[in-house]
């Protein structure tokens, strides 16, 4: 990347393919803004908007998708897409401001449980749901900061004694990501069934914008009755929808991607470890480093971009789920080379 006029190596952002600068992405939207124009007005049948359904619904193996104009409103959606089917909300406190906006619009009581903590989500359970309600559940796949994967399987099991309870998911950071065809946090986690629901944006990993509500053809008549987001909001524009089409194209013809990204990943994490940095083996992009009484991570970001080399530095508590000490966020990319990461890995050596 190009920084104030230097050239750096790049581990901020969400881009985890570089696919935001691959030419084929770029070329796709020029061509879709030179025939469609910059954007359909109202329209929603415009081909690529149309291209963008159907191959969202191949790649997650959906019955079909609702393509809207951020993955910001993509929680509201599906809160509201759902409201015949739940009585009372449990929400991840450090979800993302995404998800607690989004349930503004739920018009029921909203729970919060104690971060990536299944048991004490079973007591606010046991408390708060009443004979004969219906519990949803709703937090992050992947958290944003810190890269940590909700224990989804642990909100399956605290469910178990509700019928028909829901666990939502917003899979932003994980879409693309992580799952052995990408498919996100539930495929990770070898989480099926009826009740799981999830959604997304194409603006991270795929390379273009816009949120993704994929699912089954139900779901989608859901939203067109109790949602105003799809019609009430213009669509994403043409050259989005031409740049994340083709960015879903390019993740489902060459997986192999996904295997260079968690190579990459696997190095970093790896490489922290044998420095005695305390991260989990994760095929997750994120890398976050935490403030010790040995580490100033404020000083250790800026010493490493003397060395021409860009990380994000969070205050505590600076974001959604940001740790509640200063943290380093390392994004890690499938473009990364192994030079580019020994040498980040060889400057933190040498910083700390």
């Amino acid at each position: 990347m190009l920084v104030n006029g230097r050239q750096v190596d790049y581990y901020c952002g969400t881009s985890y393919y570089s696919l935001h600068g691959d030419p084929r992405v770029i070329d796709a939207a020029c061509d879709a803004i030179r025939r469609y124009g910059l954007g359909p007005a109202t329209g929603l049948s415009t081909p690529p908007l149309l291209e963008v359904v159907e191959r969202a619904s191949a790649f997650f193996g959906t019955q079909s998708a609702t393509y809207l104009v951020s993955g910001y409103l993509a929680d509201m959606l599906l809160v509201q897409a759902l409201s015949d089917d739940y009585d009372v909300v449990f929400v991840d406190e450090r979800s993302h401001y995404s998800v607690f906006d989004g349930l503004t619009s739920s018009e029921r009581i909203v729970v919060r449980f104690r971060h990536k903590d299944a048991n004490d989500l079973s007591v606010k359970l046991a408390d708060n749901v009443k004979a004969g309600q219906i519990p949803l559940v709703l937090s992050d796949g992947i958290f944003p900061t810190t890269g940590a994967i909700a224990p989804l399987r642990d909100y399956v099991e605290a469910l178990g004694p509700f019928d028909d309870a829901l666990l939502c998911v917003d899979d932003a950071h994980a879409i693309g990501v992580i799952g052995e065809e990408g498919k996100g946090t539930f495929e990770y986690l070898g989480l099926r069934g009826p009740n799981l629901y999830f959604v997304g944006t194409l603006s991270k990993a795929v390379g273009g914008v816009g949120g993704i509500v994929p699912g089954s053809h139900g779901l989608m008549e859901k939203i067109k009755r109790h949602s105003w987001v799809p019609i009430g909001a213009s669509p994403p524009s043409a050259a989005a929808a031409a740049a994340a089409a083709m960015g879903l194209r390019i993740l489902s013809e060459h997986p192999e991607m996904r295997k260079r990204l968690w190579s990459n990943v696997a190095r970093v994490r790896g490489g922290l470890r044998g420095l005695g940095i305390d991260v989990e083996p994760s095929p997750v992009p994120i890398v976050s480093i935490r403030s010790t009484p040995g580490v100033d991570v404020k000083h250790l970001q800026q010493e490493l971009y003397n060395r021409d080399i860009l990380v994000a530095c969070y205050d505590a508590r600076g974001y959604s789920d940001a740790p509640d000490v200063e943290s380093v966020r390392i994004a890690v990319f499938s473009t990364h080379t192994e030079s580019q990461i020994d040498r980040l890995l060889e400057s933190i050596g040498g910083l700390l």
